[in-house]
């Protein structure tokens, strides 16, 4: 595939949604109520855009919540996931960093899982400037972002560099080396379809190598670097193709010894938590259920 190719198979797959989002009203006035700035926050990879969520009230000591967004590393940044962390911190009371990370094919892995290690990294170091207390920030994302949690997870309880008090894994892409049709058979379902998961792969990969880096198929990771992972809260959609592997990947963690919350949405397809679609209601209620204890000060 050309370099062209590419560009025309990533315009394709951002023109044409399969999922819209439907602003309305109530969700905008989520909006309404907190404060959202633009930072830039250094990484190897330049500056990383992020919008820092603040709800009333929130002092120079909240906790902090990192989530990273949907759309197969191909798809970016949308208002449906400011408005989801404007939910996240008005129920919550921490601020909430909406990052906005580099895309494929223009940055194929492992560009964003770097760029978004870094930003973490930074998070951790920096508390002072973020206005947080930084022995209590959590990490959490959508389809790809769930890709990247727990990759970014994995790598700091290799290196020691930072822990994050909670990890949410939210219907998480974490095997690039299986073909779709093979990963929960017979389930294909309109949001996500076999051909344009296989697309998105197509986009990522430099090379076929990558399919099994543990870095982006998280499921290939070795087991012995999973005990000591933070507590984990996995959700998944029963009619997404992509349940299974996270199905698979809770029960890694499980066997490591790691306290992990898992809740299977029996009525809800992939993307339905930030779109508000189907079960979200709850799902978005375990979570801010799980970010309360999360950052609940010890003692």
């Amino acid at each position: 595939m050309t370099e062209g190719d590419r560009g025309a198979l990533a315009e394709s797959l951002r023109r044409n949604p399969t999922l819209v989002f439907e602003n309305t009203p109530e969700k905008q006035a989520l909006l309404d109520r907190v404060t959202v700035s633009e930072l830039a926050i250094p990484t190897r990879h330049g500056d990383c855009r992020a919008m820092l969520v603040v709800p009333p009230g929130a002092d120079e000591n909240a906790p902090l919540f990192i989530n990273f967004h949907g759309g197969g590393f191909v798809r970016g940044y949308e208002v449906r996931d400011t408005i989801f962390c404007a939910d996240i911190a008005l129920r919550t009371g921490a601020k909430v960093l909406d990052v906005d990370y580099r895309l494929a094919p223009e940055h194929r892995f492992p560009v964003a899982f770097e760029e978004c290690y870094d930003l973490c990294a930074w998070a951790f170091a920096n508390g002072a400037i973020l206005g947080i207390d930084a022995g209590r920030i959590a990490i959490g994302g959508h389809s790809a972002g769930g890709n990247l949690t727990a990759a970014i997870t994995l790598r700091a309880n290799q290196t020691g560099d930072f822990v994050p008090v909670l990890q949410v894994l939210d219907y998480p892409f974490l095997d690039a080396a299986t073909d779709p049709a093979d990963k929960t058979p017979g389930l294909e379902d309109e949001v996500l379809p076999y051909e344009r998961m296989r697309a998105f792969n197509k986009l990522i990969l430099r090379s076929p190598e990558d399919a099994l880096n543990p870095y982006l198929s998280v499921v290939r990771a070795d087991p012995a670097d999973l005990p000591g992972m933070p507590p984990a809260v996995v959700l998944v959609a029963a009619k997404d193709p992509l349940a299974g592997e996270a199905l698979r990947y809770a029960q890694m963690l499980v066997e490591a010894g790691v306290d992990v919350r898992l809740r299977k949405f029996l009525n809800s397809r992939h993307g339905f938590v930030t779109n508000g679609l189907e079960e979200a209601a709850d799902a978005r209620s375990l979570i801010v259920a799980a970010l309360t204890g999360a950052f609940r000060p010890a003692g």
